[in-house]
């Protein structure tokens, strides 16, 4: 195998251990330069690391990408899917007769 093959599953694992490194020990980003517009992209610049965030000029704030595991994804959406299952399951009313909630 090639070690261009092995970098995804590297990076798949490594990722999610990095983020939370980050998360916990990383920069808060509280100095923010002001909004850069180049080529069509806007963004902002964060001075004390220089990570960059897209910023909508439409809403005017900075656009947030919620990424979630594929996993992950599927776990929440498979529990939704059961919770509206358990409300919408007919429960017993006294003297033994079924009423629709």
């Amino acid at each position: 195998m090639a070690s261009s093959e092995r970098a995804p599953l590297w990076d798949s694992v490594t990722h999610p251990f990095a983020s939370v490194l980050d998360f916990a020990f990383g920069c808060r980003h509280t100095k923010l330069s002001r909004v850069f517009t180049i080529e069509g992209r806007s963004y902002k610049v964060c001075c004390d690391c220089g990570a960059k965030f897209d910023y909508s000029l439409r809403t005017m704030s900075i656009v947030t990408h919620r990424r979630l595991f594929p996993s992950l994804r599927r776990l929440r959406a498979r529990r939704r899917h059961e919770r509206r299952k358990l409300q919408q399951l007919p429960t017993c009313a006294p003297g033994g007769t079924l009423s629709q909630p």
